[in-house]
């Protein structure tokens, strides 16, 4: 079969004229949600496995089966080893599962002509650069656009390097377009550092430190430079002033980093051709996670991790964005191969979030309790904690929060009113009011408008019938602050309800019900509020509405006597 000539071509997104071209990777990719019209001579009826498997790969495609659409392209281009629209979507397929080796092929027919897919041409480069594969053997003859041809560029300057020939790399010109310039100078750094032109290496890593948004990355790029270089007091302070701004949050390579320096340890090593490459294209491709549909972030950063699967700052991000794209699988798959290093914890604790997100609480837990055994950071115990707590666990979540907290007071560091607040919640479901109580007020000094906390403490007093007109104070104040979170309007009109008024309550609670109409206690509110109005019929919709939604055996029984006698014989065990 003789090569098809693509029907579709994806517009340039508005604002991305450095990306111009970029959206061509989206090319009939059903993944990638770009519809596309087949050529009228595309498989014929004679044809009925490669059409067949298409057609199966497509499905699989849109159902977001990365692994399995990639097989199924891969088995519809063994049958038309010429098609140039399958040899694409076999290849984007197979990149955007991770599946290198069933890439290669797809990718060599796709872009290794001079009218050839850059994304594929690229893929190429970096297998060459990681000691894969071949490169691609001629240039392409347009490159579609700036972006993709400065990330050409820079591939083509560690081909250069990793040739013996820096010097000739670092001499080469730059340019770079608008929004791209810190981009160029960490490349440009690495390069004139190969090269032996330590000078203007600290030029460009300095211009690279200061025009970047991605002080953790530069971090430690430049602090590796600086050891190198002898420079230890400046690699010191680079990397303690990083860990100072963020205070409340770690960063686990830069921690190690100064760890290492402090213990009198070896500088990193200089990076070799594939992981300079790597941390060349990781920049440029991370920025496209801000700037461009998610999918083409995903793209590029699997071709980093081809190039270099120990860069686990880049497997992270990929991660998280195959996470953010519903390809949850993926993303398990991606935090698994952290398999090391100072990332690995957190690595760990995202891959058991991301598996109870998924519904998969027992695999999800029993990640949880392998890792609670470890000396674990703050915010993986608290990820861990939140597992816990969402599973009904309370007496493992209160014991990490416990630990938590703790260790803040030895710092002399404040603690986060979300642990308290999370930790009271804890201590709420365990039947343990006053220490809840507690915990609660204390949030509320260190956070006094978080509606949260507001909410929380005021339904809770209002319910329990304590300080009625406290609590119906805060939840007011709540209210203000969150018009449209139908749980605190819930507890507006349930404070309204205790408090005798009817009529204002039905109000809130319509209101609530609005915004959340799959929270069987707000129906069950209003149902009753109906009810006190003399409203039966409605009071019985707005119940049985509540008993469809609630899975709680006890709540059913309730909702079920009010359904059979009424508010004034049913028991009034609700809060």
């Amino acid at each position: 079969m003789a090569r098809t000539t693509r029907t579709c071509k994806p517009a340039v997104p508005q604002g991305l004229s450095p990306l111009a071209g970029l959206l061509r990777v989206a090319v009939c990719l059903p993944v990638l949600a770009v519809s596309c019209a087949l050529p009228a001579d595309f498989l014929q009826e004679d044809e009925p496995s490669a059409y067949g498997a298409f057609l199966a790969a497509r499905y699989a495609g849109s159902s977001r089966d990365t692994v399995d659409s990639s097989r199924l392209y891969a088995e519809a281009l063994s049958y038309e080893p010429g098609s140039e629209l399958l040899s694409e979507r076999a290849f984007y397929s197979a990149l955007l599962a991770g599946e290198f080796d069933r890439a290669d092929e797809p990718a060599r027919l796709a872009g290794d002509h001079p009218d050839g897919l850059q994304l594929a041409h690229i893929y190429l480069t970096g297998g060459e650069l990681a000691g894969r594969m071949r490169g691609p053997s001629v240039e392409l003859e347009d490159p579609f656009g700036p972006f993709g041809a400065m990330v050409s560029s820079m591939l083509d300057d560690w081909r250069l390097v990793r040739a013996g020939r820096a010097s000739e790399a670092a001499d080469r010109p730059v340019t770079a377009s608008a929004g791209l310039t810190g981009h160029i100078m960490l490349h440009r750094g690495m390069i004139l550092e190969a090269a032996g032109r330590m000078d203007a290496a600290d030029e460009a890593y300095r211009a690279a430190y200061s025009g970047l948004d991605m002080e953790g990355f530069t971090t430690i790029v430049r602090g590796g430079f600086f050891e190198r270089q002898g420079r230890r007091d400046d690699a010191r302070r680079l990397y303690q002033t990083h860990l100072d701004r963020r205070s409340d949050e770690r960063d686990p390579e830069v921690e190690e980093a100064l760890a290492r320096l402090d213990a009198d340890g070896p500088p990193p090593a200089r990076f070799t051709p594939a992981q300079g490459a790597a941390r060349s294209m990781f920049a440029p491709a991370a920025m496209l996670n801000a700037s461009a549909p998610a999918e083409y972030a995903a793209l590029y950063l699997r071709i980093v991790q081809s190039i270099d699967p120990g860069f686990h700052r880049n497997t992270m991000l990929l991660a998280t964005i195959l996470d953010r794209l519903g390809l949850e699988e993926d993303a398990i798959a991606a935090f698994d191969a952290v398999d090391g290093g100072p990332l690995l914890e957190q690595a760990r604790v995202d891959a058991a979030w991301t598996l109870f997100r998924r519904g998969e609480e027992t695999d999800a837990l029993a990640r949880a309790r392998a890792l609670a055994s470890d000396d674990l950071g703050e915010q993986p115990r608290l990820l861990l904690a939140d597992i816990y707590r969402l599973t009904g666990h309370c007496g493992d979540a209160v014991a990490l929060y416990d630990t938590v907290i703790a260790d803040r007071a030895a710092q002399s560091r404040e603690p986060d009113w979300r642990h308290l607040f999370y930790r009271s919640i804890c201590l709420q479901i365990a039947g343990d009011w006053a220490g809840a109580e507690e915990g609660f007020l204390q949030a509320l000094v260190l956070e006094p408008d978080e509606p949260r906390v507001l909410n929380h403490l005021g339904y809770n007093w209002i319910v329990l019938g304590e300080r009625v007109n406290e609590g119906f104070a805060l939840v007011e104040r709540a209210a203000e602050l969150a018009p449209e979170n139908g749980a605190i309007l819930d507890s507006l009109g349930w404070g309204h309800f205790k408090l005798g008024r009817y009529e204002t309550a039905v109000e809130w609670l319509e209101r609530a019900v609005e915004l959340s109409p799959a929270n069987s206690t707000i129906h069950w509110h209003l149902g009753d509020a109906y009810a006190r109005m003399g409203r039966t019929l409605e009071a019985g919709f707005q119940w049985e509405r509540a008993l469809d939604l609630t899975a709680d055996p006890r709540e059913e029984a309730l909702l079920e006597a009010r359904l059979e006698s009424g508010i004034e014989d049913a028991p009034e065990d609700i809060e």
